[in-house]
């Protein structure tokens, strides 16, 4: 049996032993990564994902072989999805980006139209609608405060 096979079974064991896994796939995962994300501390959060995963999963990765582990080949197909998912969320953000105005006058009313709001919200995910409702709600709510303690006050 190979040492990597030997260290794949020991971090199975323990995980304290994935150490010498990552040391020695952190510098191909990293420059994998690099051809395809520029900016470092994105690349850097994608990468520290990867092995995040490959850890946590560690004990559901099996052998292909007597001769060839395929280690690296998960490897790159976790940091593969994570790019995916990097990707998918960015061309998402820019959907959102390009259908909002940002320069809004400041302390002057907006005026909402509540069917284009309907119809990006419905192509969020059941969280993601949770938390902008919620967060309207709280603004709302700090709102008429100011507004109840201003004309009291």
């Amino acid at each position: 049996m190979d040492s990597e096979r030997k260290m794949i079974l020991n971090s199975k064991k323990d995980i304290n032993q994935f150490d010498y896994l990552y040391s020695k796939y952190y510098p191909k995962i990293n420059s994998f990564i690099f051809h395809r994300v520029k900016e470092e501390s994105v690349r850097n959060e994608i990468v520290s994902n990867v092995f995040f995963k490959a850890m946590r999963k560690l004990a559901i990765f099996r052998f292909y072989d007597s001769r060839n582990c395929g280690f690296s080949s998960w490897l790159y197909r976790i940091a593969l999805s994570e790019l995916s998912k990097y990707f998918y969320e960015r061309k998402r953000e820019k959907r959102i980006q390009d259908n909002f105005e940002w320069n809004m006058p400041i302390g002057k009313p907006i005026k909402i139209e509540y069917a284009i709001v309907e119809k990006y919200m419905v192509e969020l995910k059941e969280n993601e609608q949770n938390l902008i409702s919620l967060t309207y709600l709280r603004m709302f709510y700090f709102i008429n405060m100011i507004s109840l303690v201003t004309t009291n006050g």
